[in-house]
Parts: structure tokens; C-alpha cells; sequence
């Protein structure tokens, strides 16, 4: 074998003291923009990560529960999982072949924090119908703009 191909390479102090601080760089690095991804995805974005900066409201809801009543009346079971109260102010419903009907001028219900709500969502029977056992795209907005989108079983 030739003989400079098996000599090593030897580090100095200097360039190891280099690449310690360069690996000790990038693993704090990574290590605080993955714990501030982590916790823009479970949290409002960065509401608290700098600083006592209070957090806003949140509205959100979820489905429990769908009835059909007849072929224009539904009725929905809501529960508001969000840290405010709300107002629903308008709903659309989507049939399968993408037709739509929307009631812009609804008075919904006010929902509290965690509070479960049972409400009666009409159809006027001329764009479409409920049939059971078909699905439905459920759109309900809040009097603050928030949209919810939701898929119901009939």
C-alpha cells in the first residue's frame, strides 16, 4: 500500500474547538424551531411563546350527532370545544352532486365553552333533498366570520 494512503487526518485544537461550537450551533438550532413548530401546530401561532402575550378566543366545534327529520329538516348535535362563547349566523348545505343551498339570514344558537346544542338546520326542497343514508358538507359560520366545515351522515 502507498504510504499516503494510510495516514490520518489529525485535527488541531483550534478546528476542533470549531466543529464542537458548529454541532453545538445546530443542535440548539433545531432543537428550539422544532419545539416552536411543534407548538405553533397545537397552539394559536406563537400566542405566549415570547412572552406573557395573552391569548385570544378561540371558537371551534365539533359534530356529535345528525337526525333527519324529514327531506328539508336536519337536525345537528354541536358541542363547542373553543375557550369563547359564539353566535352561528349563517349555514350552507352541500349535497354529493355539489349543490348548495345557503340560509345567510339564520339566527342561530350561542354557544358557551363546552356547551352541547341541538339545532334544526331547513332546506327549502328546491335545490335538493335530504336522502338518508347519504352525505352532506355542513358549513356554519360564527357572527365573528369563524367557518366550520362539517360532513353529516342523513
Amino acid at each position: 500500500m502507498d504510504e499516503k494512503a494510510k495516514r490520518k487526518r489529525h485535527w488541531s485544537t483550534g478546528e476542533k474547538a470549531t466543529a464542537l461550537a458548529l454541532v453545538l450551533f445546530l443542535g440548539i438550532f433545531v432543537t428550539f424551531f422544532g419545539v416552536e413548530i411543534y407548538a405553533s401546530s397545537t397552539e394559536p401561532r406563537f400566542c405566549g411563546s415570547f412572552g406573557a402575550t395573552p391569548c385570544p378566543g378561540r371558537e371551534d366545534l365539533n359534530i356529535i350527532s345528525s337526525t333527519l327529520n324529514s327531506p328539508t329538516n336536519i337536525t345537528i348535535q354541536i358541542i363547542s370545544t373553543g375557550s369563547v362563547q359564539f353566535s352561528l349566523a349563517s349555514y350552507s348545505v352541500q349535497n354529493a352532486n355539489g349543490r348548495v343551498y345557503s340560509n345567510n339570514n339564520w339566527s342561530g344558537p350561542t354557544i358557551a365553552p363546552n356547551a352541547i346544542r341541538t339545532t334544526d338546520l331547513l332546506i327549502d326542497g328546491n335545490i335538493f333533498t335530504f336522502q338518508s343514508g347519504s352525505y352532506y358538507t355542513i358549513t356554519l359560520i360564527t357572527s365573528r366570520n369563524t367557518v366550520f366545515t362539517l360532513t353529516i351522515k342523513a
